[in-house]
This record gives structure tokens, sequence and C-alpha cells, in this order.
């Protein structure tokens, strides 16, 4: 039973973890970097969602503009070659059909000073598996929701060099559930909790000519200092009901990204971005539950998790072109994910993923235009394999996971 609280701890990873980059970390700021594998994110500056991708691109932007998005993600996931200790179902299927949005705004004080704020979610997670699920011993339901807003400036030091700060705001809320132990009063497992922390962003853009930009972002590490309770339901033996304080020191990892944009033409640009996220801070995390009895603190005391994640590198390239009063896009990207073979869990059963992607622009008069994205993911298939003491039964669960994604998203921009 001292294996118990983990899963608090397997939750606090899959917060850290984006949808759709290493992990589980959102992407979907931008739906013209989303309609080219995000290549290009730190360099194009081509509306308000660069307060995002590179704060530094505020300063190409004239006048005031908005720009307000949506994206529709699907995520079917197949559970091949299940085994296990307990009996148990695996329909798969277990991240639910989900809606992300942001929202961005840019004002130019002068020809060199451009401020904006912006409102995103930066990271991201909701699994729910069946109630008979086969590995739910290991995880069940989990929701993991980041809010973000970043009041921003951007200044143009030169013609050709520009610099910009952004501060992010963001709250982090969490709530999973899980089984814990194969006894007939079946316990179960929930855990919440909360924190506001600050990060910032900082980024630079160079104008090399009139046809190359050069774009670096780099996102900080943000510490969070969770609090909120361990509920254990029906517990082995009495029934009873028991919930303690719980807390959680954790920290979501700090990103870099260098991108390049080149116009082949004055129809034609093309892009490139690579980026690395360093998720190796998730290496060990404490979970601390007080008010806890001194008969249960073996099982419910200080806990201590080893993920042993690893940073990861993106990789991208796009294009995009003039097709009379539209523009079209197309983008590629390489996404490796940050969890080990060994630590793999049913929460997090990431792996390597491909993207291939197709976007568009329009503009509906002079002053306003949509663009809209289509990704397909396919990810490698992944292996589970994990075992412990649940009670006093040893549990084992392993299984492969076939996952593909589809994300459909939509932009509406504004110029006053």
């Amino acid at each position: 039973m001292k294996y118990f609280p983990k899963t608090l701890v397997l939750m606090m990873a899959a917060v850290s973890s984006s949808a759709w980059s290493a992990g589980f970390a959102l992407n979907e700021q931008s739906i013209k970097s989303m309609g080219m594998s995000q290549a290009g994110r730190a360099s194009s500056a081509a509306d308000p969602t660069t307060l995002f991708g590179n704060p530094a691109g505020l300063t190409q932007l004239e006048g005031t503009q908005l720009s307000g998005n949506a994206t529709f993600i699907y995520v079917p996931t197949d559970i091949e070659n299940a085994k296990g200790s307990q009996a148990g179902t695996n329909d798969g299927d277990m991240i639910p059909p989900t809606w992300v949005g942001s929202g961005f705004m840019s004002h130019e004080i002068n020809d060199n000073l451009v401020v904006g704020i912006g409102n995103y979610a930066p990271f991201g997670l909701a699994t729910n598996y069946e109630d008979s699920f086969q590995g739910r011993y290991f995880g069940d339901k989990s929701k993991v929701k980041v809010i973000a807003i970043q009041p921003t400036i951007a200044y143009k030091l030169t013609p050709e060099f520009s610099i910009g700060l952004g501060v992010s705001v963001s709250q982090l809320e969490g709530l999973l559930s899980a089984a814990v132990a194969p006894t007939p009063s079946n316990p179960t497992l929930e855990v919440n909790g909360d924190d506001i922390s600050v990060g910032y962003n900082i980024g630079l853009l160079w104008q090399l000519g009139e046809q190359t930009r050069l774009g670096f972002d780099y996102r900080s590490e943000t510490e969070y200092n969770l609090e909120g309770t361990t509920e254990v339901k029906n517990f082995p033996v009495t029934g009873s009901n028991f919930m303690f304080d719980a807390a959680l020191d954790i920290s979501t990892p700090a990103s870099f990204e260098l991108s390049l944009s080149h116009a082949l033409n004055p129809d034609v640009n093309v892009h490139a971005s690579i980026g690395l996220t360093q998720w190796s801070v998730l290496e060990n995390l404490v979970i601390k539950n007080s008010n806890v009895p001194v008969a249960l603190q073996p099982s419910f005391g200080t806990i201590t998790e080893e993920l042993h994640w690893e940073d990861s590198w993106a990789y991208s390239v796009g294009a995009d072109w003039k097709a009379g009063d539209m523009t079209l896009r197309a983008g590629l990207g390489i996404d490796n994910t940050p969890v080990t073979d060994e630590h793999r869990s049913v929460r997090v059963p990431s792996e390597d993923r491909t993207v291939v992607t197709l976007g568009m622009s329009y503009p509906l008069n002079d002053k306003m235009s949509i663009d809209a994205a289509y990704m397909f993911l396919k990810e490698k298939t992944s292996h589970v394999d994990r075992s412990k003491v649940a009670g006093f039964t040893p549990v084992t669960y392993s299984a492969d996971y076939k996952g593909t994604g589809h994300l459909v998203g939509a932009q509406l921009n504004m110029k006053f």
C-alpha cells in the first residue's frame, strides 16, 4: 500500500508532458504555424500569435491587431497484446475529444516599440479509461489544465534586430483517479491539486537580408508548488475513507527554438525549425502528504518517484505560397518523446511522432482574414510494462499502444 500516492506523481508528470509536442505540451497557439508543423514559428512573425512563438516578432506588426483561434483534437488509440495479473477490459480511445483555444493582441506604440498580451494553454492532458480497464491500478482518469496570461513587450534595437520579453502568469489545475488495490471493497484514489506560478519568454529576431529572417525563442522553466488533497475511498479491510493534504514541488521544462524563414520569391516562403525541451527536469518527484495518522505513515508519508525523463528534440520544415487571394501551407515534423521505455506509464504512453500538416489563409477584407489547418500525427507503437504492489498484492500490466491524432484549427485575424 505504500505505492498508492504514486498516482499523484504520475499526474504531475502528465501535467508537464504537450497535446502534441514531446510529452503532451500543447502547441496549438497559432493556426498558421500549425499548418506548417510549427516550422518557422520563431521567425515568421505573421500575426499576434508570434507573442508565444517569439515575442520579438511583435516588432513586425503594424497598428493594433487581434488573433483568436480554436483547435479540435481527436486522438483515437488502440490497445493491443494486453496482459496483466488482474482481469479487465482494454477498449482504448481513452483520450476524450477536446477543444483548445487562445487569443492574442498586439499594439504598435511607435516604429520601434510594440506591446501585446496573450491568453493560451501551454500544457494539458485528459485521459479517461473505462472503469473496468485492466491497467486501472496504474491509472484511470486524468484531467490537467494549464492556462497562462502573458503581457509582452518588443523593441527594435536596429532596423534588422529586435528583442522581445513576455512574462507568463499561469494556473495549473489537476485531477486524477485510479483503482488502488484488488480487494472486495474496490478502493479508489482521487487527487486534486493547483497552483499559480510565473515564468518568462524571451525572443530575438534578425533580418539577415530582404529575403531571410532568423528567430530564436527561449521559454523558461516554471516552478509550481502544488497543494491539494489525496483521498482514498473504501480503504481495504475497514472500508473507511481517508483524506490527506498533499503537496508537490514540480517544474515544467525550459525550451529553446531556432527558426529560419526564407523567401524564394514574392509568392513562396520556406521555413525550418529545431527545438529542444529540457524534460530531464522531471527526474525525481517527491510528494508529501500531511495529516496522516501514525499507523498510515508508511503508506502515505513522503513518497519519491523516479521518472528519468530525457531532453527531447523536435524538427520541422514547411512552406507557404500564394495562390491568388489564398495562401496555402504544408509542413512535416518529427517530435521525439522524453519518456523512456523503462518508465512509460498508462497515463503517458508516449512515443516518437511524425507530423504532417496542411493549412490555408484567406482575406475576408482589408481588415480581416481567416486561417485554417489540419494536422495528422502518427505515433510509433509504444509498449507499457508496469508492476507494483497494490495493497498487499503484486499487480502487473503490459500492452502495446497504437495512436494517431487529428487536429483541425481555425483562426480569425483583425487589424485596426
